[in-house]
């Protein structure tokens, strides 16, 4: 009597919702997981509104999200999924290589984060591993310039600060971020002691010295 062969092992595909308000490079991040093996791009988003919907109606292995989004950012939207859809992997794909932002999303329970410059290969191996269970932080190495260990921003305060930068009141910041005024203002306070200003112009100006990078505009108001 002879054996019946074994059914082949079937392997699914890893399913990805890529997030990014900046439509070339959301387009190109696209294309390169479309044409990669094992990976299928389920659905793409340009804000964190759209992401947190997308996500509840795909449930995706793993979501590919920009920090700086319209809206919800993206710090907020990881610590949202998380909440609510655990299984998902998140992996955070930036232009800022800060520290501050890498604790905080290891803290919220994100696996990775990558920044936008990184190779393809790099970003698709980044997505096979977090979907594994693997954790991904190689972008996690900079910090201000300047400034000790211990007065590192941290992933919140250098939200507070762009937006800041953006010439938002502390109104704006708290509508923005879903936080009370008195906790922007909290945040603003810890800032100007870690950067050693008196004023939030100040600030801008020091972080800028000490190469952070922020937007572009006009100072002025201090309150």
């Amino acid at each position: 009597m002879e054996l019946a062969d074994a059914a082949p092992t079937v392997v699914r595909a890893i399913s990805v919702v890529i997030v990014d308000d900046h439509p070339l490079l959301l387009e190109g991040t696209r294309a390169l997981v479309a044409r990669s093996a094992g990976i299928v791009v389920a659905g793409v988003a340009n804000s964190g509104e759209a992401a947190l919907r997308m996500v509840g109606l795909l449930q995706p292995d793993v979501l590919l999200l920009d920090l700086h989004l319209p809206g919800i950012s993206g710090i907020e939207v990881a610590r949202r999924i998380r909440a609510r859809f655990p299984r998902v992997a998140i992996l955070a794909l930036t232009g800022y290589d800060d520290l501050g932002y890498a604790r905080e999303l290891s803290a919220i329970g994100a696996r990775g984060y990558l920044r936008k410059c990184a190779p393809g290969a790099e970003v698709l191996a980044a997505i096979r591993a977090v979907a594994m269970g693997q954790s991904c932080f190689a972008a996690a190495g900079a910090r201000l310039r300047g400034a000790a260990a211990d007065d590192t921003l941290t992933a919140r305060e250098s939200e507070i600060l762009r937006l800041l930068a953006c010439g938002r009141r502390n109104a704006e910041i708290a509508v923005l971020l879903s936080v009370s005024i008195k906790t922007v203002e909290y945040h603003i306070s810890h800032i100007l002691n870690k950067l050693g200003a008196r004023s939030r112009t100040e600030a801008i100006l020091k972080a800028r010295q000490h190469g952070f990078a922020l937007p572009e505009a006009p100072l002025t108001f201090d309150r």
